[in-house]
């Protein structure tokens, strides 16, 4: 933070984060009206606050999309998913719409407290208004800001990973994965986001949603749980230190790939949009697991 903020003394690459961030609410300086695009086509109705629903007091959960989840065309198909889920579930549930911003987790991540300072209170200002008081989210990073850090901006919000109230929804018989005959037996791994795993303890949710899919056999990684190993593009490092992010990526694709977990019919599940926009460039095959969950109905 003193070499970001004091000594300005950062990697040229940071400055289009945070030119994004400040003015975009995202850190690819992606449009702000382009934030409900992933939802173009869907076949129910999505309830959206100040559209839809005059406040959260009406519905029961706020689904948190995340910039991951709105911009990047893998992450809306995983975003798409968990919604279809939802509502297949009967859950109700509201999203922000361009109400939503960036929580600001890239730019404390990488010391620019102002910015992230700016984006909370921005914010906790929209939570307020819109009496948010439990919230669903996609991405592992908004998962832990949310959850922990939001606190210190007067926002007190029950904050759960959607693999947490999937899992509950399928263990309450309101989602029921069907066996299909005619599809190839597959074996599927588990990567532990970092702000999921270690920084919440969120191990057992992800895990027991992948081991009831049919015509899947789980294994786990080498270094899985508290033990694991980072895909490399966490604390905004794929956006600042691409070579070292690759590096720490190589090193753990390397790790899979010594214990055949990258051979024809295996998958790398990883439930952080994040993980997955990382790992999806090592010429292995990854996925989301509400994306697997959402086929095995």
């Amino acid at each position: 933070r003193y070499q970001v903020l004091v000594e300005s003394s950062f990697p040229s690459e940071l400055n289009a984060l945070f030119k994004g961030l400040e003015t975009k609410g995202n850190p690819w300086n992606m449009a702000p009206t382009a934030r409900m695009d992933w939802a173009k086509g869907l076949d129910f109705e999505l309830k959206q606050v100040g559209v839809d629903v005059e406040d959260l007091s009406e519905v029961d959960w706020l689904f948190w999309v995340g910039c991951a989840g709105a911009y990047e065309d893998r992450a809306k198909k995983t975003t798409r998913a968990v919604a279809e889920l939802l509502n297949l579930a009967g859950v109700d549930f509201a999203v922000l719409g361009n109400g939503e911003t960036c929580t600001g987790d890239p730019a404390r991540r990488s010391g620019n407290e102002f910015v992230f300072q700016q984006l909370a209170m921005q914010n906790a200002e929209v939570f307020k208004e819109a009496k948010a008081k439990k919230v669903v989210s996609t991405c592992a990073h908004c998962f832990n800001t949310l959850k922990n850090e939001y606190a210190q901006f007067g926002v007190e919000l029950e904050v759960v990973h959607h693999t947490q109230l999937l899992n509950r929804l399928v263990r309450d018989g309101k989602l029921t994965p069907v066996p299909d005959s005619t599809a190839p037996k597959r074996t599927i791994t588990y990567h532990d986001p970092c702000y999921l795993g270690r920084h919440n303890q969120v191990y057992s949710p992800p895990r027991e949603l992948l081991e009831i899919l049919p015509g899947t056999e789980f294994t786990e990684m080498p270094r899985n749980s508290e033990r694991s190993f980072c895909c490399g593009a966490g604390g905004a490092y794929a956006l600042w230190q691409p070579d070292l992010a690759l590096a720490i990526r190589d090193r753990k694709v390397s790790a899979l790939r010594r214990a055949g977990l990258d051979e024809p019919g295996t998958v790398v599940v990883s439930a952080n949009p994040g993980c997955l926009m990382h790992l999806r460039g090592a010429g292995i095959a990854v996925e989301h697991p509400a994306v697997l969950l959402a086929r095995a109905l």
